[in-house]
């Protein structure tokens, strides 16, 4: 698998802050729970396009020029540029150490490439796939080395899980992050598990144990039973 990084063009960048607006307002319920900022350039003018709830064609071509010609510099998307480096190093290590062998078991192959695009805000996306990406929201990002190498093995795991496993099995986001979480605190040695991504009903399913023989199981297992506690749930809501 290639590993590369590289920062967005101006048009790209517009391309994905207007789709996060699209989804901020439309689509993804979850990101309300959050300021639009992790999405965004620390830009007053792009915080007034997030506040509005519908844009006309005129007023996102005014936002796309504003974009493009005044506000993008490449410079806001190099400043990680060290650290992204250092932790795709690490990434790499441990791929072939732990991951590598896993990859039956989780019934999944590493895509050909992965490309890591350097975008505004901070935080991260992934796109699945053969040719995977990670967009890397790094403008306002004050972490180390670390702190990256962390974000990427987040996404990292999404990818490779994604298809075989999460749509395989539909999988609610809620239980689709906490499971990322546990591997990646299990495998990529992270220091603690993110609170907000803590769920002791997928703790008792996806075990270190399960992690290492035979994920997609795990997995279906898990789903089973949710299914089965959200039908009893909702049918004592209805007596």
């Amino acid at each position: 698998m290639e590993i590369k990084f590289g920062h967005m063009p101006a048009e790209s960048a517009w391309k994905l802050i207007l789709q996060n607006y699209y989804l901020y307002h439309n689509k993804l319920k979850r990101f309300k729970q959050y300021t639009y900022d992790f999405l965004i350039p620390d830009d007053k003018r792009i915080c007034e396009m997030f506040n509005q709830t519908t844009l006309s064609a005129e007023q996102i071509n005014n936002y796309h020029d504003i974009f493009v010609n005044e506000i993008y510099n490449v410079a806001d998307l190099s400043n990680q540029d060290e650290n992204i480096t250092k932790a795709v190093q690490h990434i790499k290590e441990l791929i072939e150490k732990r991951i590598k062998p896993l990859l039956p078991a989780w019934d999944t192959k590493l895509p050909d490439t992965l490309a890591i695009q350097c975008a505004y805000g901070y935080g991260a996306g992934y796109k699945e796939g053969d040719n995977a990406i990670i967009n890397l929201r790094v403008s306002k990002n004050k972490n180390n080395d670390y702190g990256i190498y962390l974000t990427l093995a987040h996404e990292f795991i999404h990818i490779l899980i994604e298809q075989s496993i999460i749509k395989q099995y539909k999988v609610p986001q809620d239980l689709k992050e906490s499971i990322v979480e546990i591997i990646g605190f299990e495998l990529f040695d992270k220091q603690h598990r993110l609170k907000r991504f803590s769920n002791s009903f997928t703790e008792s399913y996806i075990t270190p144990e399960a992690i290492k023989s035979d994920l997609p199981s795990a997995v279906k297992k898990m789903m089973t039973d949710y299914i089965l506690l959200q039908q009893n749930q909702k049918n004592i809501v209805q007596k």
